[in-house]
């Protein structure tokens, strides 16, 4: 066994350094090359993307007088023998910077807030108690989103994650969490036009990012590119279409952009597959008004996925190259980890720990009269140590 673990090990040592050769070749020629693609020159993209730059150097704004909130969602769920405990939590933190070093803070609804409890009846399937979950974590930091736009004057609000549902969390039109979905989308439409109508700038930061748009995008214009001869010649050698197959785009970015970069800007519509279940015409062209780009936040880190909500015009450019602006210096207490200061801190206040689960659960028990014989599934309880 030891013999074939080896083997198998040494397999996927291959499998890295190939990878991490291919990208470091690829890099240096994108490096080369990048300040020389224009993107209009090709129609079959025209339709997604925004402006011809490939990528763009963005500078640093100084923060003084801005108010920036950041906003995360915590989820905990507990399985039980007749039903499933939801625990949520989400939080806003707004930072306030004056002329002098370091911000004021104020926290909403609370520095602490206690977790919101729903139960859960096991009649659902595994899926649907996976998407009822999510869409309940969600809808938890929408409010408070909506919240803090009623509550504060906010020049940009930072949300931990996308500005649109993920398609995982689409359940199908006759299920029981379709309702839940439904009064998801209604937040969302909410959300969209206060944010316009108060003229704050609404971000959503994507940390770890598996969208391979920017890859698909490469693919379909490097063999364009490398039809000049000198370009050519630089890519020689280099099995990019390999690379562009196996790698998702934070990290074909990172291979070229520079810290303080970002990539060409496109719709978050030109994602959105079609399916069976197609979008409404509502909700279709706010998608198209999220516009994402990519930006390089610190030296030694990938870069984030940015999603801008706009008003869906060309001059939108420099409202989202505003925003990168301010993302910049809130992203520089760690050259390997370049997340914006108000979601570190908000996503440190929104976790929910385990003691704070388990104390929840010890005043469920008391106040019910239940026993853990009574209440965990068999698994949990397993005298034996097994999982």
């Amino acid at each position: 066994m030891d013999k074939n673990l080896d083997k198998l090990l040494s397999q996927l040592v291959e499998e890295i350094e190939r990878i991490e050769t291919t990208k470091n070749q690829f890099g240096k020629v994108m490096e080369r090359i990048k300040d020389t693609i224009n993107l209009a020159k090709f129609p079959a993209i025209a339709s997604s993307i925004i402006e011809s730059d490939f990528t763009k150097k963005i500078e640093p704004t100084s923060l003084s007088g801005l108010r920036i909130a950041g906003i995360d969602g915590g989820l905990v769920r507990r399985r039980f023998r007749s039903m499933d405990l939801l625990l949520t939590r989400g939080i806003a933190v707004i930072f306030q910077f004056g002329p002098e070093e370091g911000p004021s803070v104020d926290f909403f609804p609370d520095p602490f807030p206690e977790p919101q409890i729903r139960p859960m009846m096991l009649t659902l399937s595994s899926a649907e108690l996976d998407q009822l979950s999510s869409l309940e974590r969600v809808a938890t930091e929408l409010r408070v989103t909506l919240a803090v736009l009623e509550e504060f004057h906010t020049d940009i609000i930072l949300v931990d994650g996308s500005l649109f549902y993920h398609p995982r969390d689409r359940p199908q039109t006759g299920s029981v969490v379709f309702e839940k979905f439904q009064e998801v989308l209604a937040l969302y439409k909410q959300l969209y036009n206060k944010a316009r109508k108060k003229g704050t700038t609404l971000v959503g930061i994507v940390k770890d990012s598996k969208s391979s748009r920017v890859t698909n995008l490469l693919g379909d214009i490097l063999p364009h590119i490398i039809r000049k001869p000198a370009i050519f010649e630089l890519m020689q050698g280099v099995d990019y279409r390999w690379l562009l197959k196996i790698t998702r785009d934070c990290d074909i970015l990172d291979t070229y952009l520079e810290e303080g970069e970002r990539s060409f800007i496109f719709r978050y519509s030109s994602e959105l597959q079609i399916n069976s279940n197609p979008l409404s015409e509502e909700i279709s062209n706010w998608a198209s008004s999220i516009w994402v780009t990519y930006l390089k936040t610190a030296r030694d880190d990938l870069p984030l996925r940015i999603e801008i909500l706009t008003d869906g015009t060309s001059e939108d450019v420099w409202k989202v190259d505003r925003a990168l602006a301010a993302i910049l210096p809130l992203s520089w207490q760690h050259p390997e980890y370049g997340i914006p200061a108000p979601i570190l801190e908000a996503d440190t206040r929104a976790k929910i720990s385990l003691n704070e689960t388990q104390l929840i659960v010890d005043r469920l028990m008391a106040l019910s009269g239940l026993t853990y014989t009574s209440l965990e599934k068999r698994r949990s309880r397993n005298p034996f140590g097994g999982g």
